[in-house]
């Protein structure tokens, strides 16, 4: 045995015996992540480069990197993708907006704010598809509770989900309903995580209480932001239920995003190798976009 000058094992056998179950410990976890994540990857990968119409299953021929110049050559897709960058933008512009309102607003101490803090994630809880449905009746032309609410008031009947200048602007504002919840849970989390004591030194220092999230607070609190941005830009660009439930991407095909537009093209076309491709287009903008993010995920304290 490997020992120390004290007579105790030394640190090395330690070290080696505490790394020897590790193997046995990841390796289950792993397989699941690898069968769960990485298998279906490697396929959806695979059946990009290949021209594969469902219609003849055993007829699918390899394309390779002519298939991605022939997609990324077409006109519908990029179509597909400025409403696409329509829809994340709108939706987490507002999305963060409204929520650092709100988290600024939880923040501080009144009569019933722990009530409102509970009450407020409420959209949380119910799935989007329900939530499509939900929204579906409400925004009704002839029976929706929301064209009646207006009628009240001398506001005529809006075709809410069959206008194609209202549909997308219809399903952003539905997104932000259900999503800014999740906004301004980790925008209240990084808030409640300041000490007393810096808003406090600024205050001492003469700084109103708008400077004080100007300068103080907001700087402080940057990674949660980000990290807010992020998880709604990723949400966002793959919402597929609401949007399917609502609109099914029309009227026309006004709010046919882009991962509605690799379902139609998978699915309803049955070109299931082109629908492969421009999923992976969607892959490489989301996981772009995501590396350009982390980029400003860092220590409120660096330098």
């Amino acid at each position: 045995m490997n020992t120390n000058l004290s007579g105790g094992v030394s640190l090395r056998t330690r070290a080696r015996r505490a790394l020897t179950g590790y193997p046995i410990l990841v390796a289950p976890p792993f397989i699941v992540l690898f069968l769960l994540t990485c298998a279906p990857l490697i396929h959806a990968v695979w059946v990009s480069l290949h021209d594969w119409n469902l219609v003849d299953p055993d007829g699918a021929s390899y394309a390779g990197l002519s298939g991605y110049r022939e997609t990324l050559a077409d006109p519908y897709l990029w179509e597909a993708v400025g409403r696409t960058v329509y829809q994340v933008v709108g939706t987490v512009t507002l999305q963060l907006g409204i929520g650092l309102a709100v988290a600024l607003l939880l923040y501080r101490e009144f009569p019933g704010v722990r009530v409102l803090r509970s009450v407020y994630i409420i959209p949380m809880m119910m799935t989007p598809v329900v939530v499509g449905i939900v929204w579906k009746m409400l925004l009704h032309t002839d029976f929706g509770f929301i064209n009646w609410a207006l009628s009240t008031v001398g506001i005529g009947k809006l075709n809410w989900l069959g206008d194609s200048t209202l549909a997308m602007p219809t399903i952003i504002g539905v997104d932000v309903w259900l999503s800014t919840p999740f906004v301004v849970i980790i925008l209240l989390a990084g808030l409640q995580s300041v000490p007393d004591e810096v808003s406090e030194a600024a205050s001492v220092d003469g700084a109103s209480y708008f400077q004080q999230m100007r300068f103080v607070i907001l700087p402080m609190i940057r990674p949660m932001i980000v990290l807010a941005v992020l998880f709604r830009v990723m949400d966002s660009i793959k919402r597929f239920d609401t949007i399917f439930i609502m609109t099914g991407g029309g009227p026309g095909n006004s709010t046919e995003t882009l991962d509605l537009h690799a379902f139609f093209t998978g699915f309803q076309i049955f070109e299931i190798g082109s629908g492969a491709r421009i999923a992976m287009v969607m892959l490489v903008i989301s996981v772009t976009i995501s590396a350009l993010l982390l980029r400003f995920v860092r220590s409120p304290y660096e330098v």
